[in-house]
């Protein structure tokens, strides 16, 4: 009986952990695949877009469940991404208001740009740097 319920807890953990990094990848690929389709002038429908950002989180997933990379790693990472992004929004915008440049809201380049900058930020506090984040 213990090893059945073995086998039911490591498959339930697997589960789970493949569901959190799928949701996980899922907000690390969006905001790069959205904002480079955009950018490149949508060459491929928001359909295709999104099932290619399906994709990605689903094959990013199974490094998490079965090899060497940390959920608890791509949690740290999707927090470092977003403050960063939100940081780099603000620098951004600061930057913009003190020079007095109009920026069209339609421009998909400075959302792009940020973004960018938020995920070479967030890969060196992470990855780089070794650091935890929350221990």
């Amino acid at each position: 009986m213990a090893t059945a319920e073995q086998g039911l807890n490591s498959w339930l953990s697997a589960t789970l952990d493949l569901l959190l990094s799928f949701l996980g990848f899922i907000l690390v690929w969006y905001p790069m695949v959205s904002l480079g389709n955009a950018v490149l002038g949508f060459p491929i429908s928001t359909s295709t877009s999104n099932l290619l950002v399906g994709v990605l989180a689903l094959g990013g997933s199974y490094p998490v469940v079965a090899g060497d990379w940390s959920l608890g790693q791509l949690g740290e990472y999707i927090f470092v991404l977003i403050a960063s992004a939100l940081g780099w929004g603000l620098i951004g915008m600061i930057a913009v208001l003190a020079s007095g440049m109009s920026i069209s809201g339609s421009n998909p380049a400075p959302q792009a740009a940020v973004w960018a900058a938020a995920y070479l930020t967030a890969y060196i506090v992470v990855y780089e740097t070794q650091r935890t984040i929350f221990s």
